[in-house]
């Protein structure tokens, strides 16, 4: 086995080794100054969901991205007026209504993946829950499908958001919606 060893300013070794029978493959790095990821999915961020009616995640590059992964962890809104549906914000756009709509007491549990070649997203969630503070539970619920912007480009989005808010700008009360991203 062949390698390449390259050592540390003032520690550490970091060695690139070929297998015995490598073939014939070509690694190719980026024409630019940066850190190589050792994996596929980053945290780009999390809207933390207790206050305010509209949260966001912004100076994010989706030029590498191909898929963008919501989880919503218990969010709810203090709106006594009635249901409302979560809406998710990709690349600057409008909020856009997902799932099924949430009574106030209740919190939204569940998870989008968003593809961004093709601008369709699917929504998984749980929208009839009380929040719990310990201990486990299996909650079941409503799915769909998003298809946002079709026809525009978000990967070529460079410096851009993700946002999230209720329907009727209700006030967030309860949970956070972690996102990151998938090359």
């Amino acid at each position: 086995m062949s390698s390449v060893k390259i050592s540390g300013d003032t520690s550490g070794v970091i060695t690139l080794a070929a297998p015995a029978v490598a073939g014939t493959n070509t690694i190719t790095l980026p024409a630019s100054t940066g850190t190589i990821s050792l994996g596929g999915v980053t945290h780009l961020g999390t809207m933390t969901t207790t206050s305010g009616t509209t949260q966001t995640i912004t100076g994010l590059d989706f030029t590498e991205l191909n898929l963008l992964i919501f989880v919503v962890a218990q969010v709810s809104h203090s709106d006594t007026g009635g249901s409302r549906k979560l809406q998710i914000g990709i690349a600057g756009n409008a909020d856009f209504a997902v799932g099924d709509a949430v009574a106030n007491g209740n919190c939204s549990i569940g998870q989008m993946i968003f593809d961004l070649r093709s601008n369709i997203g699917h929504f998984a969630q749980s929208p009839g829950n009380t929040p719990i503070t310990s201990g486990s539970d299996f909650v079941g619920g409503g799915t769909g499908h998003l298809r946002y912007n079709i026809g525009t480009n978000l990967r070529s989005s460079s410096s851009t958001s993700v946002s999230c808010s209720w329907e009727s700008s209700a006030t967030f009360d309860n949970g956070k919606i972690e996102v990151y991203g998938l090359k």
